[in-house]
């Protein structure tokens, strides 16, 4: 990973870019839904945050053949400058007032909306600059730096959020928007390479036929029961995730929840690290089993203890993140490898339009559930499962199970 680093000057300033984009989104990831909880105290208002987090990623399928075509780092800057104005917007409004948690909502679509541009973006972009060789190397090394960055971006929420409801939100949501602007300017260096060389496998005609190309190889690839499994697990996660504040909340207060988000932010630092240097070592297929069943035990022995210990809670969660990290980076790369490298973008955001419906529809649910389920508790032991269960899918499915090591694909 370091030799790539040191060699290759455009994944540099990618690895730039995604560093403070990383520590701009991370208010947005680890602090939009705490914020939501803890200045409402409303499930369905959590609920709904998520939802409109998840939603404008239904319409991704159309969004693939616009960012194969176009200039990935141009879509970035644009998205990016999106981003710094909303979040810039919500340093200044009043978040206690009536029109606050209606501002918010718009200020959630809106940030979303250019992730729906921006994500598929950085992932055409980076099988441009990086050797397949390195995929797996690259994407490991930009988690760690954005995890690393995350923690600080933590610790700086843990100071904040010393007087809970009454935290300094104005301060948070500004401090990210100055490292969105900081990563503007590495967009602005970022370029791409010759698109005549890049396109040179594949010709595509137009919008229409460059989508069915993106459906009609998703369908027939073993890249369709990734998708499956994908899925499975981001639904049952976005319900857990909905009630993580509240769950978090109660067993160790508000800062807490920020120390169990560093605590897994090391875990991912760990996951990284594992994923570059070991994860071209197995057979995809049995590694994301092994993956997902420990996962599953790991998840349902954390409820267990977290009531009669939290440091054992802590250790428990940076274990978790450890082992069900690499997860996420096979399934990216998995999506950056197997197709034509501009079939990438289209392929990426037609997987995601199916996850975001599902996970949309596990964001409502999950604020139902917040609100009825007696004990939230059982809401994570259920996420513990469904890990189990996934884990057997990818078992009894021949395409997955016969996968190849990654460097072999």
């Amino acid at each position: 990973m370091i030799t790539l680093f040191k060699e290759n000057k455009m994944f540099r300033l990618f690895l730039g870019y995604q560093l403070f984009s990383g520590l701009g989104g991370g208010i947005f990831q680890i602090f939009m839904l705490l914020s939501v909880h803890l200045i409402y105290e409303n499930p369905m208002y959590t609920g709904i945050a998520g939802f409109l987090i998840a939603f404008p990623f239904i319409f991704s399928f159309a969004v693939g053949p616009v960012v194969d075509k176009s200039k990935k780092p141009t879509i970035m800057r644009w998205t990016t400058l999106l981003e710094f104005a909303a979040l810039a917007l919500l340093a200044f409004t009043p978040l206690h007032e009536q029109i606050g948690i209606l501002f918010m909502f718009a200020v959630i679509l809106v940030f979303s909306i250019a992730a729906l541009f921006e994500s598929p973006s950085k992932t055409a972009l980076l099988p441009q600059i990086v050797q397949d060789e390195n995929i797996v190397k690259a994407n490991s090394l930009i988690q760690i730096i954005q995890l690393i960055g995350g923690i600080g971006v933590a610790a700086l929420l843990f100071i904040t959020l010393r007087e809970g409801a009454n935290a300094n939100f104005s301060f948070i949501y500004g401090v990210s928007a100055i490292f969105l602007i900081i990563a503007f300017l590495f967009a602005l260096l970022l370029k791409e390479p010759d698109r005549k060389e890049v396109n040179a496998k594949t010709e595509t005609s137009n919008y229409i036929s460059d989508l069915k190309a993106g459906v009609k190889f998703l369908r027939r690839n073993v890249l369709l029961f990734i998708v499956i499994a994908f899925v499975s697990m981001s639904v049952f996660t976005e319900i857990a995730s909905i009630n993580r504040p509240e769950f978090y909340e109660y067993y160790a207060g508000a800062q807490g929840y920020i120390i169990f988000m560093i605590m897994a932010l090391i875990g991912g630092i760990i996951a990284s690290v594992l994923a570059g240097t070991l994860g071209s070592n197995f057979r995809v297929g049995r590694l994301l089993f092994v993956l997902l069943m420990i996962t599953g035990v790991i998840r349902i022995v954390f409820v267990i203890v977290i009531p009669g210990s939290l440091i054992g809670a802590y250790i428990i969660a940076v274990l978790y993140a450890a082992i069900s990290g690499p997860i996420d980076i096979v399934f990216t790369s998995l999506g950056q490898k197997i197709p034509p490298k501009d079939m990438v973008g289209r392929v990426d955001t037609i997987a995601t339009t199916i996850a975001a419906i599902f996970v949309a529809i596990g964001a409502l649910l999950g604020g139902f559930l917040g609100s009825v389920v007696p004990d939230v508790d059982y809401i994570f032991i259920f996420h513990g499962i469904s890990y189990g269960v996934i884990g057997v899918f990818i078992l009894l499915v021949p395409s997955i199970r016969k996968l190849p090591k990654m460097d072999e694909l």
